[in-house]
């Protein structure tokens, strides 16, 4: 298709009420239409049933393999046999349990972007085609917007973080044959999705489908700050994905926003 298309994802649905909360109100409110569900996690049922009162909303699994350490993980899968022997039916568990609250995924992708490394990715694109799930995340293409944002401050992190993943890209594209894998934009400014900087993004969307993601919370007492909490979810990013700045911003483009019908 041609033109500018934009898939809106939020991260962590099923974290907690606060996570839920933001989810459906950015989803009635906002532009966004696609949330990363933490199937396993004590609010995943309630996440489910407001995702069911909000059926335009495409909810997909949040692959949990780590909780904030992935380069930790990633050694483990690397160099421990057993981990590497339980992957395939980690992720299988994790698929199960979200089907069995009702949700069939529209997209995979993973908590802390842990779902890229080399022995994860193949795996779970297996696993993608297997339960026909059509999309997998894989970030890349952010940099040269994200360097000449007039905000940036910090130059150095997105310069590692980009060359870090550029290389994990090129070497699992491959496996991923089959499935749709759109640009995906939001690792270097995971936490700090700004309205300035989102909308400064849309200006600059390049042909073709891109996602942007985001961790909203509706919790007042996680407000913007010049770096990321430790969960990198703000209600900054919420007011963001209810900003009427960036809707009209897209209105102005013509960048085309992907719902799930």
């Amino acid at each position: 298709m041609r033109g500018k298309s934009l898939i809106v994802t939020a991260d962590d649905f099923g974290c907690d009420s606060a996570v839920n909360a933001a989810v459906v109100r950015a989803h009635r409110e906002g532009i966004l239409r696609f949330a990363s569900m933490m199937a396993l996690r004590p609010a995943a049922r309630e996440a489910a049933a407001l995702a069911k009162e909000n059926p335009g909303l495409g909810v997909g699994l949040h692959l949990e393999l780590c909780a904030r350490e992935p380069v930790r993980a990633g050694l483990r899968y690397f160099f421990d046999r057993r981990a590497r022997a339980g992957l395939e039916g980690e992720i299988r568990g994790q698929l199960d349990a979200l089907l069995a609250l009702g949700i069939q995924p529209t997209h995979v992708d993973g908590h802390c972007n842990v779902h890229v490394h080399p022995v994860i990715f193949p795996a779970l694109c297996r696993l993608a085609r297997e339960y026909g799930i059509p999309r997998v995340r894989l970030p890349a293409g952010e940099l040269s917007s994200c360097l000449d944002y007039p905000g940036a401050e910090d130059l150095i992190s997105p310069l590692v973080l980009s060359g870090a993943f550029w290389a994990m890209d090129a070497w699992v594209r491959p496996v991923a044959h089959g499935l749709e894998v759109p640009r995906a934009w939001g690792l270097l400014r995971s936490g700090a999705m700004t309205e300035d900087y989102v909308l400064w993004l849309l200006g600059r969307l390049p042909e073709g489908v891109t996602e942007l993601y985001f961790h909203p919370r509706a919790d007042p007492d996680l407000l913007a700050a010049s770096r990321p909490n430790a969960t990198h979810q703000s209600i900054m990013e919420l007011e963001t994905l209810i900003s009427p700045r960036v809707r009209q911003r897209l209105e102005e483009t013509g960048v085309r926003l992907v719902s799930r019908d």
